[in-house]
């Protein structure tokens, strides 16, 4: 089967972004590719978590074009091949409707760096992109955008979260990382102001243990 592993870990991970309440029934897609052979393996276009196995994942090449798979692929799969063109080193995306970060999406608003695992993935409050319907080009440009300050996160308005890592473990760390802060807000914010971690310490916790990146960090091209 080509790509294997990275089909069954697709698969494995969609499950977990239901189970851990990161997504609903078919919403949202997650991807990890293989840069030596150009290929990526990607959840195929409505189809549910819970069913998934790793035959049934897509693999697609870097223009789109489906390589192995019986269904289409997600059509979010110009926002992925975006995210990986322009992140060299990224080798997973998650893409999720978690709910905390689907408000502060909605609202407009950044996550501020308010718990230590945001700051591993992200140097700066997380950023918003401006709206853009599901599956185009625009979509995917504005999330690289998002992140170009050195972010592994972007929220995409009225929409939902999107986030890179060295694995699809660190994409989705850095997503869960992500609606954890997302919550504090929706939660902690009515009842004052929240605190942000501080400068020096956001700073320390960016340049995190290596063997989080296996020696290397998400960096834009």
């Amino acid at each position: 089967m080509v790509l294997q592993q990275l089909r069954e870990e697709v698969a494995f991970y969609g499950k977990e972004l239901v189970r851990q309440g990161m997504t609903l029934h078919t919403g949202g897609n997650l991807s990890a590719i293989d840069r030596e052979q150009g290929l990526v393996a990607i959840k195929p276009s409505a189809r549910p978590y819970e069913s998934l196995t790793a035959a049934e994942i897509t693999v697609i090449d870097r223009e789109g074009q489906v390589v192995d798979g019986p269904y289409p692929p997600s059509s979010e799969w110009r926002m992925h091949l975006a995210l990986y063109r322009a992140f060299p080193t990224a080798g997973a995306v998650v893409h999720c409707h978690s709910p905390h970060c689907c408000a502060l999406a909605a609202l407009g608003r950044p996550i501020p760096p308010v718990n230590h695992e945001l700051c591993c993935y992200c140097s700066q409050p997380v950023a918003v992109a401006p709206f853009a319907l599901a599956g185009t080009e625009a979509l995917g440009q504005g999330a690289v955008e998002a992140m170009a300050g050195g972010n592994n996160v972007a929220l995409l308005q009225n929409h939902g979260q999107v986030a890179v890592g060295a694995t699809l473990w660190h994409a989705m760390d850095a997503a869960a990382a992500a609606e954890l802060a997302a919550a504090m807000v929706c939660l902690g914010g009515p009842l004052g102001t929240l605190q942000w971690v501080p400068e020096q310490a956001r700073q320390a916790l960016r340049r995190h243990d290596p063997m989080l990146w296996g020696g290397r960090q998400i960096q834009a091209v």
